[in-house]
């Protein structure tokens, strides 16, 4: 895949970040709207909504960052900025290890909507799963919370980071940090794999409608390709290029960005359960509508011809009439 081409990637960068961001934005806005049409006076915002809206607004922070980045420069090849504009570019390669950091989270936080998602449903009577959801949870973010540190200690000073050449001082090894990034990689992809899987095998045990049971299966089941995505980004850290971050972390980037939608779609739909049955049955009621005035206007046309059909009959009747009239007349005349 070449994510945009080999000169400049930032316009490919932007459009996937920027769709699947307003993706995201999209089914929250359902879910929250679907809340607040319930009529129920008890029901308020939670702890449920909370974690929905802070990772979205840190998925669109995110998202206005990397159109800041890309109009410096990220999706460029480094040497060619450099040539352009190097002050700039060393401000570009701060801002991108800054969004090395922030991307981790945008993966890692809407883990916790659809775990709490799935301790909604499932948990509230296993008290088993409640524990292992939160318990696995909570060591990811902490496993993230590592790498997010590392992101930053891994050279001394921190400016050698983002200014290797300039900077005198030292840094980790490459392949440790890698493998940081693979095991906590792993680790999420293990999670939507497991959170997918399971909701999927038991919620058909459920005593539920139906359709409420195949709307939590097919959203929590985006965990799958939530889990494909993260094996996807996976395989792309061993072809990143830390002689040319601007150009080769564009990659990274964009799968940063479908796997957070994704997530946060699963843990979305279920509860615009409401609204979706709203619509439903509004879209039922006009296409009711519409088939009943279907159904009266040909009943009016048909009325309509046969009143013509009549009207002309009587008409065809008068005139026979009166040309047998007449005929009789000049009969009675010859006579």
């Amino acid at each position: 895949m070449s994510y945009g081409g080999d000169v400049n990637r930032g316009p490919f960068l932007n459009v996937i970040d920027w769709v699947f961001c307003s993706l995201a934005l999209f089914f929250v806005t359902l879910r929250l709207v679907s809340h607040g049409s319930r009529h129920d006076k008890k029901i308020s915002w939670g702890v449920d909504e909370a974690l929905l809206v802070f990772p979205l607004a840190l998925i669109l922070a995110r998202a206005i960052y990397i159109s800041y980045c890309i109009h410096l420069g990220f999706g460029q090849h480094l040497l060619a900025l450099l040539e352009v504009d190097p002050v700039q570019t060393v401000e570009l390669s701060r801002l991108l290890v800054i969004l090395e950091a922030i991307s981790l989270w945008t993966w890692a936080l809407p883990k916790l909507p659809v775990a709490i998602l799935i301790y909604r449903v499932f948990g509230t009577y296993r008290r088993r799963v409640g524990v292992i959801l939160f318990a696995v949870v909570g060591f990811l973010l902490a496993v993230v919370v590592v790498q997010t540190v590392v992101t930053f200690v891994k050279c001394t000073p921190i400016e050698k980071n983002w200014n290797p050449t300039q900077v005198v001082g030292t840094c980790w090894n490459v392949a440790i940090y890698d493998d940081i990034g693979y095991f906590a990689g792993a680790l999420s992809a293990a999670l939507d794999f497991g959170f997918a899987i399971y909701a999927i095998s038991q919620v058909f045990t459920l005593q539920m409608e139906k359709s409420r049971k195949i709307m939590i299966a097919v959203s929590l089941g985006l965990g799958i390709p939530a889990g494909i995505v993260t094996c996807i980004k996976l395989s792309t850290l061993g072809t990143l290029d830390y002689d040319d971050v601007t150009f080769s972390t564009v990659s990274l980037e964009v799968w940063n960005s479908v796997e957070s939608c994704a997530l946060m779609v699963a843990a979305s739909v279920p509860g615009a359960r409401t609204l979706f049955v709203m619509m439903g049955q509004r879209i039922k009621d006009w296409t009711s509508l519409a088939s009943n005035r279907h159904t009266t206007e040909r009943s009016t046309n048909k009325q309509s011809e046969l009143s013509n059909r009549t009207t002309s009959s009587k008409g065809n009747l008068q005139i026979q009439s009166t040309e047998l009239s007449q005929l009789r007349s000049a009969s009675s005349y010859n006579s």
